[in-house]
């Protein structure tokens, strides 16, 4: 086999992958949407009878804003992770390497602060 066989191959089967994950995303994205649009007309229809009308579509307008309250509220403090280390420092052997450079840095620093004569 060639080079460019094997390149194609493997582009071939990476796109592929990606095509199906896509058709099976926007598979789950479609059912999701007629999931929640006959969720919200039994809602409706069940609120109608014991409240009315009006108070029905009230009562799913809360439902829904609330639901969208609490995912923009996730989705804001999601990427805040105060207690996990930076990626960069995340092994053993990266974190010695930073401290070995650190411990340079601070014996260059106060190597100048000692041959200055004032």
């Amino acid at each position: 086999m060639r080079l460019e066989n094997i390149a194609g191959f493997a582009f071939d089967h990476i796109v592929g992958r990606f095509f199906r994950r896509m058709l099976i995303a926007l598979a789950v994205a479609v059912f999701s949407i007629v999931a929640i649009y006959y969720f919200t007309a039994a809602g409706t229809i069940a609120l109608d009878a014991q409240y009315g009308a009006v108070y029905a579509c009230v009562i799913m307008g809360a439902i829904y804003a609330a639901v969208a309250a609490v995912l923009a509220i996730w989705w804001a403090v999601r990427g805040n992770t105060a207690g996990s280390s930076p990626p960069a420092l995340n092994t053993q052997r990266n974190m010695q390497i930073a401290m070995l450079v650190e411990a340079v840095m601070l014996g260059y620093a106060l190597a100048r602060k000692g041959t200055r004569v004032s």
